[in-house]
């Protein structure tokens, strides 16, 4: 077992190195973690994971949100977790049930308070009405992913959002670890390996 442990200790590491050179870079360990299915994105104050409203979240405009972990890969109802994601190229954040990215609700999204939603992933770069993609993202330290386009982080809505279904948000970073009320930020995310 000792081996095992070894090589699950270098992918991990392996992968959160990767991101710090930036969401945009080839990461190094994108087919290693598609072997594995994907992983979980875990909010760091509520530790709950970011999930797609519906039993699965599979369709374009799907509200993203915070609930339990799914860790089993199935969800209370039985029926195969939608919170699996994997980072591909190009600063992609793409869900393993639905192949469908994170976006930013609008074309572009790019202000507070904008919906972060379940949609066909825009590879080109471009959006269908031929904008920049929101759709990029890059972790940036301390657990924070940061939008390429509006330079705003994913969020919990509320200060701090920590309850189940609660929506996820595009907002300004609170890169101090504090919200503007002086609160633990919830815009600090880490990863887990679904085994």
């Amino acid at each position: 077992m000792k081996p095992i442990l070894n090589k699950l200790t270098v992918l991990t590491v392996g992968f959160v190195g990767s991101l710090l050179w930036g969401a945009t870079s080839v990461l190094e360990n994108q087919n290693a973690l598609a072997q594995v299915g994907g992983i979980f994105i875990k909010n760091e104050l509520s530790n709950t994971c970011i999930d797609v409203q519906g039993q699965p979240g599979a369709v374009n405009g799907a509200q993203l949100q915070i609930y339990t972990c799914e860790l089993s890969g199935v969800s209370s109802l039985g029926r195969t977790t939608d919170q699996k994601w994997e980072f591909i190229r190009g600063g992609f954040i793409r869900n393993v049930l639905s192949n469908k990215c994170i976006d930013v609700q609008g074309q572009p999204g790019i202000t507070n308070g904008a919906r972060l939603i379940l949609s066909d992933c825009e590879l080109s770069g471009f959006s269908s009405l031929g904008s920049a993609t929101d759709q990029r993202w890059e972790y940036i330290g301390a657990g924070f992913l940061r939008n390429g386009l509006s330079n705003k982080c994913i969020d919990v809505e509320g200060q701090p959002g920590s309850r189940n279904s609660t929506r996820l948000i595009l907002s300004d970073c609170e890169l101090s670890g504090l919200s503007s009320l002086g609160r633990t930020t919830d815009q600090r995310w880490g990863w887990q390996s679904s085994f």
